[in-house]
């Protein structure tokens, strides 16, 4: 008799395929049987009914994109604390090398068209790299308030998630090879030394690449 976790690990490679092509609504139990060479009672028994599936995939999905974990940082200073955050966040959400998975495409899907597993994946996964990110701006900035951390927060976010949700956009702009060329590592630091700049830990951004700034 096949082992029940076997199962239970197909039909949700096969749901995370279904729901990330089709969406909640439009994913068909059967089909995700049939390709999991399952029987239909099987989605009943491991997991109760559809929602509840659609919300175990989602969470795995989260589960294996957030294997990355962020250094231990130690007395390491404000500003290398940033680059390593941001470093970080390139590796676990925008990882342009990464192969288009199911999980990144069922991600997109949810923040794009949320359901209400949405709330247990920003309380599990989503806020603690967030109160992380903003611990670190309040050390850079301990006289501001939560409306301006927020905003910090939100502008180095918005950097780094520009070059995943754009991509289709920037790579007709700039076309196959300048995009290329932009790679994880190269954005990462272009990110965190853009923003350093801005928040007066770095030199005026371009300076430390040897270009002439502008009189």
């Amino acid at each position: 008799m096949e082992n029940q976790e076997t199962t239970k690990d197909r039909l949700i490679e096969a749901a995370g395929r279904e729901f990330a092509e089709k969406g909640f609504d439009q994913a068909r139990i059967r089909t995700i049987c049939e390709r999991a060479g399952a029987n239909l009672a099987a989605v009943n028994y491991h997991f109760g009914d559809k929602e509840r599936l659609y919300r175990e995939v989602l969470l795995e999905a989260y589960r294996r994109r957030s294997s990355v974990v962020l250094p231990s940082l130690g007395d390491a200073t404000a500003a290398e604390k940033l680059r390593a955050f941001i470093r970080f966040f390139f590796n676990q959400v925008v990882a342009l090398k990464e192969e288009d998975s199911w999980q990144t495409r069922m991600m997109a899907r949810e923040v794009s068209d949320p359901t209400s597993a949405l709330d247990e994946v920003i309380r599990d996964w989503v806020r603690p790299r967030f109160e992380m990110l903003k611990s670190i701006m309040r050390e850079i900035r301990p006289e501001a308030d939560d409306r301006r951390l927020n905003a910090l927060c939100f502008s180095v976010v918005g950097q780094c998630l520009m070059y995943r949700l754009a991509r289709t956009v920037t790579g007709r702009l700039i076309g196959p090879e300048g995009d290329g060329l932009l790679d994880d590592d190269y954005l990462a630091d272009h990110v965190a030394t853009f923003t350093l700049a801005a928040l007066g830990l770095g030199p005026p951004f371009g300076r430390d690449a040897g270009e002439t700034p502008d009189v």
